[in-house]
């Protein structure tokens, strides 16, 4: 099953790398490969034995991610009452999945909580900003719940977020 787990695990870096490397003016493109990494790294937490808390949040961010690319894609921002109910279903559902408050627990929510702010963007440069400090959180979890073939996707996901930062929005800063 370890294997399956880093297969699943490849495949969802694969698809959020092209997802920080992607310009995105509009965040259609960018939303949909990161539902599908979400999806693919939910499996395997799940997969690997390990991180319920980490695959609970990760197959709600798809949820997430789903919808916000259906605004996207007719070009409606965002309703705040959509983005407090993402807060709230985080809260919740990491409560519930954790049996409690722990600390490993408020690690995801807050995790979490900054995916929302990566989705949220209108465009790929502040998409990869949010991306960077979502994925040293989600790194520092992986480390801390032993989930190692997934600490290596977030782990390079966060370099190729920082690479697309150099690619892109150095050029749009200049520009």
């Amino acid at each position: 099953m370890q294997i399956l787990s880093y297969a699943l695990s490849l495949l969802g870096l694969l698809s959020m790398i092209l997802a920080s490397l992607t310009k995105g003016e509009r965040m259609k493109t960018i939303l949909f490969l990161v539902f599908c990494g979400n999806v693919l790294v939910a499996t395997s937490y799940l997969v690997g034995g390990s991180g319920i808390n980490g695959a609970a949040a990760c197959y709600l961010g798809a949820l997430q991610t789903l919808i916000n690319y259906f605004f996207d894609s007719k070009n409606k921002p965002l309703p705040k009452w959509l983005i407090t109910s993402y807060a709230i279903a985080i809260i919740v559902l990491n409560i519930w999945v954790a049996g409690g408050v722990t600390a490993l627990g408020l690690l995801v929510i807050v995790a979490s909580l900054t995916f929302i702010l990566c989705i949220g963007q209108k465009n790929g440069a502040k998409y990869r900003f949010w991306t960077l400090v979502n994925m040293l959180l989600w790194c520092t979890y992986d480390i801390l719940s032993a989930t190692y073939s997934v600490l290596v996707t977030h782990a390079i996901q966060l370099a190729f977020a920082f690479i697309g930062m150099i690619i892109h929005d150095k050029k749009t800063k200049k520009s």
